[in-house]
């Protein structure tokens, strides 16, 4: 079962335009460590042909930017794998 923020953070990297997209809440394994302050911890695979060309952290700052308006309030951290459909062969 999904979590609303991780719906959210879904409808919101659907500007993306992924191809392949999973999102996964691992909330439950950071639990109470330090420096949480409430948000979540997710989890992103996802495959788009906007991260052709681009280093691994434009990458990454194309899903912090889209991921913006859940950032740091709903949202702690995010672990995200970013590919192209060629990186998938």
């Amino acid at each position: 079962m999904s979590s609303a923020t991780q719906q959210k953070l879904e409808q919101a990297l659907q500007q993306l335009h992924p191809i392949q997209l999973d999102v996964t809440d691992d909330s439950h394994l950071h639990a109470g460590h330090a420096g949480n302050t409430g948000g979540g911890h997710f989890s992103v695979f996802i495959v788009s042909e906007v991260f052709a060309g681009l280093s691994p952290i434009k990458r990454h700052r194309l899903v912090y930017q889209a991921a913006a308006e859940l950032l740091p309030s709903a949202i702690h951290a995010l672990s995200i794998q970013a590919k192209t459909p060629e990186e998938l062969n």
